[in-house]
């Protein structure tokens, strides 16, 4: 079987152009420079390890105060609030109240005068039944 020419276009050849600059270049790069810097920690003096520990350290302990210190500032900033609200508060919590009860009196008033005819007409049923009760003679 005969060999088939290879299948190149010139779009496979840019991209194969761009895969190796954008691509395979800055990992082998990276790889080097981080190579770099593990060969140069191991081969440098024992007295640059503390340096380079409280160095890492900084890189580790400032983000955590930056968010410490955002979380402190929004509970300051509802510590505020809160005090503010409570001082507000008392005033608007008495319209309300006051509100309701007069809310309040005006339903017991309603439902009163809604059970006033039924209460009338019990009433009278009762007062019938009483007197027709003492009109009648008693069975012996």
């Amino acid at each position: 079987m005969e060999k088939l020419p290879p299948f190149d276009r010139p779009t496979l050849r840019h991209h194969r152009q761009q895969r190796f600059w954008q691509i395979q270049l800055p990992i082998v790069l990276v790889s080097l420079l981080i190579g770099a810097a593990g060969g140069y920690t191991i081969l440098a003096e024992g007295a640059q390890d503390r340096l380079w520990a409280d160095i890492s350290t900084i890189w580790l302990v400032a983000p955590m105060l930056f968010f410490a210190l955002f979380l402190l500032a929004v509970l300051v900033g509802m510590i505020y609030l809160l005090y503010r609200l409570t001082k507000a508060t008392p005033i608007f919590t008495r319209r309300v109240q006051n509100l309701f009860l007069r809310i309040e009196k005006e339903a017991r008033r309603a439902a009163d005068s809604a059970v006033k005819p039924v209460l009338w007409i019990h009433q009278f049923q009762s007062g019938l039944k009483y007197l027709l009760g003492r009109v009648k003679p008693v069975k012996k």
